[in-house]
């Protein structure tokens, strides 16, 4: 396995044609499934092939047997060959190639989260995929497609296909024989009896492959719906591109496709890789050196900066309540918080030596302070939830909740519980008006609740105070300021 890129001859045939293209692959330890694209460029078709290789020191060549069909060429001469997922190229230079070479169309495709640990893939929509006429009496069958599609390290039996369960059914009853050498013939319906195939029907539908970027794994699944769960965890903190294509099935392990989609995702952290992050956090905070004590300082409010218009809103608009929001991607992008939990952020962040706040404000130029005992109290729990950094000092991300609501039920499985009466963040005594914060780093609470701003201030338990104004408020509200990448302190993967 000294060298990680290997060529291999692709040999395409077709009755008299003979054709042969090399592409370059990656070299595997063990067997593994590896998808082709085979182009055809007299009628700007794609076809998804795929094969078996074990990346030996002389593989041999590959021969693709060109399917005849209405739709494609005879020509072996007229076709082109290239790899998916190669070192030297990515998904968007294949989705380039695919616009560029065919009549391919291109879609888009969402993978959204479903804390703790699950993942789907939507937008799989099918409306730009023709499917094959079938007779009437077949449709009203409405037979359902059947298959399991898998693509892995050492798999070494793979059937894909997109046969319904009534044509699968009718296979079983057949000898042993026919059954055997209808499987190797694999002709294309276009080529069979016209009464062959008015009894069978062309199942259209998605093939989408996962692929773990740092471990190089290949998943392949397969959905005729606009949308799929994937079947399994993928790993916590982790990089992933996914290819999706839209197309039918003409022949056994070879598809026409009409249509072709590519995203990359990085998945969120689980409980076990917070309760890792609140550890560092902890070793962080913890007294070194000349350090004689943790250095806390009282604070008897929690305050929140936004730009005059802001409030001014609340009050004409919203009847005085500052309503929460649903959370940016500040701080760690794998955090399981970031667009599924509604909540407004305060800061307890102050001058260890005066105990009052920054002179200055990046988010606005009017600062409400709110008294922490309204937050953190008998009726709220309280819960770790982030430890980043941007180019200067660490923040940490504290999550408080109404006891029993829905955001205390959806943090009490993805985050970790602490003590509001003593922990090494921020915590209040019981009957005690004020609390005790650690300067060491940056103390935010993302409370889960809407507050109703003009009742404090009316009642003089809240108040605003004017402050300058760095930066773009809006821009790092909206989109939120991600957290350094190559912290060796506060990263759980270490980029270089």
């Amino acid at each position: 396995m000294a060298n990680k890129i290997y060529e291999k001859k692709v040999i395409f045939t077709s009755f008299h044609f003979r054709k042969e293209v090399s592409i370059k692959l990656r070299r595997h330890a063990n067997h593994v499934w590896t998808p082709l694209h085979v182009t055809d460029r007299k009628t700007r078709s794609l076809i998804l092939c795929l094969f078996l290789e074990d990346g030996s020191e002389f593989p041999s060549a590959l021969k693709l047997t060109v399917p005849l069909s209405s739709d494609l060429s005879s020509d072996v001469n007229d076709y082109t060959c290239e790899a998916l997922f190669q070192d030297c190229r990515d998904g968007n230079e294949i989705i380039k190639s695919a616009k560029q070479n065919s009549d391919v169309k291109t879609f888009s495709i969402d993978v959204t989260h479903i804390p703790p640990s699950t993942y789907t893939v939507t937008d799989l929509n099918q409306s730009n995929v023709e499917k094959r006429p079938t007779s009437s009496k077949a449709s009203q069958a409405s037979p359902q497609p059947y298959s399991l599609y898998h693509i892995e390290e050492g798999l070494r039996k793979l059937d894909l296909s997109s046969r319904s369960t009534t044509q699968v059914e009718r296979e079983k009853t057949l000898p042993t024989t026919a059954s055997s050498d209808r499987r190797k013939t694999a002709l294309p319906l276009s080529v069979l009896p016209d009464n062959h195939r008015r009894n069978n029907t062309l199942e259209c539908l998605s093939l989408v492959f996962l692929k773990d970027i740092e471990t190089g794994s290949i998943y392949l699944f397969s959905t005729t719906n606009s949308q799929f769960t994937i079947p399994f965890q993928l790993r916590p903190i982790s990089v992933y591109e996914l290819m999706a294509f839209q197309g039918c099935q003409i022949q056994q392990h070879c598809f026409l496709i009409s249509a072709v989609a590519f995203c990359s995702f990085t998945t969120y952290m689980t409980q076990h890789e917070v309760a890792l992050l609140y550890r560092k956090a902890c070793t962080f905070m913890s007294p070194t050196g000349i350090e004689q004590a943790i250095p806390y300082v009282k604070v008897s409010h929690l305050y929140r900066n936004k730009p005059i218009l802001h409030f001014l809103n609340i009050y004409n608009n919203m009847g005085g309540i500052m309503y929460k929001y649903l959370k940016n991607f500040g701080g760690d992008p794998s955090s399981t918080l970031n667009r599924k939990l509604h909540g407004l952020f305060f800061s307890a962040n102050v001058d260890p030596t005066t105990g009052l706040p920054p002179p200055m404000s990046f988010y606005g130029d009017h600062r409400i302070h709110i008294p922490v005992s309204y937050m953190i109290n008998s009726a709220t729990n309280m819960y770790f939830a982030d430890f980043y950094c941007h180019y200067s000092n660490h923040h940490v991300t504290l999550v408080v909740t109404l006891r029993g609501s829905n955001a205390d039920l959806f943090c009490q499985k993805r985050l970790i519980s602490l003590d509001p009466y003593f922990n090494v963040f921020l915590f209040r005594r019981p009957y005690d008006l004020n609390a005790m914060v650690n300067t060491k780093v940056t103390v935010e609470v993302f409370y889960t609740e809407s507050i109703n701003i003009a009742a404090l201030l009316r009642s003089r338990c809240a108040f605003v105070t004017s402050v300058p104004q760095m930066g773009n408020a809006i821009l790092k509200t909206i989109v939120g300021l991600p957290k350094r990448k190559d912290c060796k302190i506060c990263n759980l993967k270490n980029n270089p």
